[in-house]
């Protein structure tokens, strides 16, 4: 009888050795046990804490709104005074201001009508020699335009003699193209009349010849069928003799025989 051997498969032997480096003692799950407890008592006195610093917080911001409210109070008390005070002194400016205003006012009606005086009595002065100046001007402008209009005068009764001289010299080559026009147009329609009528007397030529042509086709088919037909008389006369012999050579003289000739 031979003995058995049995063999560790790898996979085991890989958890074995697994197992060995992630071994913990007791110790150490103590210890791991009582760090987690400690880090839930800290945990909690923190929360104790942040909730007692919460409270003290709303404390706190309640007794500063408080503060808040009485002191926009008398914020609102001393802003109401100082509002009135101001409005005593900004009245009292006022009718300060007011009665310097006319003041000042009066002074500048009269340093106006001063000044509008003096540039009234300006204005006159500066008319007067305007309108001197004006009449002057007018005069000399008088002059020029005269000089200046007869000068346009000949111009234009120069210009009117050139321009006559123009219109007659267009006239008489419109009256000359007028007659050559004529002239021309007489010359085209005689040559249209002797085109017309050449091409009439062809044309009637042309019928002439049209017609002789169709009756001497027509005489000639005439004299055809009359040929024709004679020919066909005589064929039957030779046909009805020959006939006729032969008759009487086999005995029959008193035979009447009668041919068709088919055409």
């Amino acid at each position: 009888m031979s003995a058995t051997t049995f063999t560790t498969p790898k996979f085991m032997m890989s958890l074995a050795k697994l197992a060995k480096e992630n071994r913990v003692s007791n110790k150490d799950v103590k210890a791991k046990k009582q760090a987690k407890a400690d880090r839930v008592k800290e945990l909690n006195r923190q929360r104790k804490i942040a909730d007692q610093m919460d409270k003290e917080l709303t404390k706190l911001e309640n007794i500063a709104n408080k503060e808040a409210a009485k002191q926009a109070k008398i914020q609102e008390k001393e802003d109401a005074k100082q509002a009135k005070i101001q409005a005593k002194e900004d009245a009292k400016q006022a009718k300060i201001q007011s009665k310097e205003d006319a003041k000042q006012a009066k002074i500048q009606s009269k340093e106006d009508a001063k000044q509008a005086k003096i540039q009234e009595k300006e204005d006159a002065k500066q008319a007067k020699i305007q309108s001197k100046e004006d009449a002057k001007q007018a005069k000399i402008q008088a002059k020029e335009d005269a000089k200046q209009a007869k000068i346009q005068a000949k111009e234009d009764a120069k210009q009117a003699k050139i321009q006559e001289k123009a219109l007659a010299k267009e006239t008489r080559a419109q009256e000359k193209a007028h007659e050559k026009a004529l002239a021309k147009e007489a010359k085209a329609q005689e040559k249209a009349q002797e085109k017309a009528l050449a091409k009439e007397t062809k044309a009637q030529e042309k019928a002439l010849a049209k017609e002789a042509k169709t009756q001497e086709k027509a005489q000639e088919k005439a004299q055809v069928k009359k040929t024709k037909k004679a020919i066909k008389v005589v064929e039957r006369n030779d046909r009805q003799d020959i006939i006729q012999t032969l008759c009487e050579k086999l005995g029959h003289t008193n035979t009447n025989v009668s041919v068709e000739v088919t055409a």
